[in-house]
């Protein structure tokens, strides 16, 4: 008779099980430490995010004060001009680096409305200093009270509000950057900016609002007060029509923004330099 013995003895158990368990102790630590530097990265990507956020809207809303003190204080045209360009290069820059597809969309459409906005407030500007022989706005302020200006400029006014309204988001002018789109496709396009940063921006576009309603102001042959006055009413007039939904896409938006705002102040600059 053949005895068989059993060669895993108690002792022998006891050990594979504590290996056992020590392996699945050892890979629970390793998931969990996977887990804890996954957290660490994306806590370190986040407050570089955070901060660069921070960076792009504070110092957006810094050129905006700055813009706003220089058009009160009647400088040049173009310095003013300038430095909204400033604020909203940072504004897109910011809107870019976010790294996701609204932050670049919302990037694309700024960018397609500062190429826009600029072009006609270059050419804008050339018209009238064609016309007052100075880009000062507080010579620009005297010129308009005593000769009447805006009788020689009438489509670079008018080129000037369409600006104001693109700045807006108002009417056909609304490049879909403030997630008003009635469409799929144009929902959720708000800027990556968020909590602080956001509303630093949005203070910023408030403050941008006053400077251009303030340029404008200068135009009108009367008092600088009710001017600015009279501009205010016919931009909230604009917001009221406009029940802050946007009714065109984008692409429409900007075809009509090179019509009115570029068009316009091509219009008045040929008109001046040729007729």
């Amino acid at each position: 008779m053949v005895h068989c013995h059993n060669p895993v003895s108690s002792g022998d158990i006891y050990c594979i099980q504590l290996y056992k368990f020590a392996d699945a102790r050892t890979e629970q630590n390793l998931r969990t430490s996977a887990c804890l530097q996954a957290v660490e990265v994306f806590w370190k990507e986040g407050r570089r995010q955070q901060f660069s956020f921070v960076f792009f809207s504070a110092g957006a809303c810094l050129f905006s004060l700055i813009a706003l003190y220089m058009a009160v204080s009647g400088y040049n045209f173009l310095f003013v001009v300038s430095v909204l360009s400033m604020m909203d290069l940072l504004v897109i820059t910011g809107a870019f680096s976010s790294n996701d597809f609204s932050g670049r969309v919302s990037a694309k459409r700024g960018l397609s409305r500062f190429i826009i906005w600029l072009f006609a407030s270059i050419v804008s500007s050339a018209t009238i200093y064609k016309v007052c022989r100075t880009l000062k706005l507080s010579e620009i302020s005297r010129l308009s009270e005593s000769n009447c200006i805006i009788i020689d400029l009438p489509f670079t006014f008018v080129s000037l509000f369409i600006i104001l309204l693109m700045k807006g988001n108002l009417m056909h002018f609304d490049f879909g950057l403030s997630g008003t789109e009635m469409s799929v496709f144009g929902d959720a396009l708000y800027s990556p900016y968020s909590g602080w940063s956001l509303a630093v921006i949005q203070m910023a576009q408030w403050i941008e609002m006053g400077v251009w309603i303030k340029i404008l102001s200068y135009f009108l042959p009367v008092v600088k007060s009710v001017s600015y006055l009279i501009i205010s009413v016919l931009y909230l007039a604009f917001m009221l029509l406009d029940r802050f939904i946007s009714t065109v896409e984008w692409k429409k938006a900007a075809r009509l923004s090179w019509g009115w705002a570029a068009g316009m102040s091509l219009i008045n600059f040929i008109y001046v330099f040729y007729f």
